[in-house]
């Protein structure tokens, strides 16, 4: 299966999630070492033979951030994790996308003098399911 994740440029260092997947997080020195132990990280998760969730979280670009955005129980939720309280949620994906754009530009235009670089980026790895272990 082929999951999105976020990595997120720290002061020290990168992390690593993948909003499919909670609770599986990964770190490193380099942007690439992260996605590397992520998809690692994402095979180790599902080695006691729980199946593989089918991945259905996505990704956009909106004025350079990237914008993770989630399917959820009534809908669809979207946030850039670099703009941390800038969030839309809405019933359909046209309409949550719609709803960010124009929030993070009201946003950017009126809170933000300087706006923060975009440190976020999305990856996508390849996680193989776990072979059956033979008796």
């Amino acid at each position: 299966m082929r999951y999105m994740i976020v990595i997120e440029k720290s002061p020290r260092n990168y992390g690593a999630y993948s909003p499919d997947v909670p609770g599986c997080i990964a770190a490193a020195d380099t942007a690439e070492e992260t996605a590397t132990l992520m998809r690692e990280a994402l095979e180790l998760h599902f080695e006691d033979g729980e199946p593989l969730p089918e991945p259905i979280s996505s990704a956009i670009d909106v004025k350079g951030y990237a914008v993770v955005i989630e399917k959820t129980p009534n809908g669809y939720r979207a946030c850039p994790p670099d703009l941390y309280p800038v969030v839309a949620a809405a019933d359909t994906r046209k309409r949550v996308e719609a709803l960010i754009r124009e929030t993070m530009a009201e946003y950017l235009a009126w809170h933000c003098k300087r706006p923060p670089e975009p440190t976020a980026q999305i990856a996508y790895v390849d996680v193989e399911a776990p072979q059956p272990v033979s008796a």
